[in-house]
C-alpha cells in the first residue's frame, strides 16, 4: 500500500506518483530481475500531455524503460481536440466508441 503525502493538481500527476512507481520498478529490478518488462504501460499521458512530458515520458527516463501512457482523458493531439465541434466532424461510428 502507497500513502500519496502530495495533493493531486491537474498536469502534474507525475510528481505525485512518479517517485512511487520508481521505487517498485527497482525493487523488482533487484528481485527479480528476470521479471523485469521490456515497455511499461501507464495510467496517464506521455508526449500527448499538454506540456509534451507527462507521467509515462517522467517514468521512462528515470527507469531507462520505454513507456507507453495510456490516458483516460485526451488531453491533446496536434489538430485534434475532445469537444463537440470536433465531434460533429467525425463520422458518427467513430465518435461513440473513443470520444465519448
Amino acid at each position: 500500500m502507497v500513502s500519496l503525502t502530495a495533493p493531486y493538481v491537474s498536469g502534474f500527476l507525475a510528481f505525485r506518483e512518479v517517485p512511487f512507481l520508481v521505487d517498485a520498478v527497482q525493487q523488482l529490478r533487484e528481485k527479480e530481475p528476470r521479471l523485469m518488462p521490456q515497455v511499461l504501460f501507464v495510467d496517464g499521458n506521455g508526449v500527448l500531455h499538454h506540456r509534451g512530458f507527462g507521467v509515462a515520458c517522467h517514468l521512462g527516463v528515470l527507469t531507462d524503460l520505454p513507456c507507453i501512457g495510456v490516458a483516460k482523458k485526451l488531453l491533446q493531439v496536434d489538430g485534434l481536440e475532445n469537444n463537440a465541434l470536433h465531434k460533429e466532424k467525425l463520422p458518427h461510428a467513430c465518435v461513440e466508441p473513443w470520444l465519448s
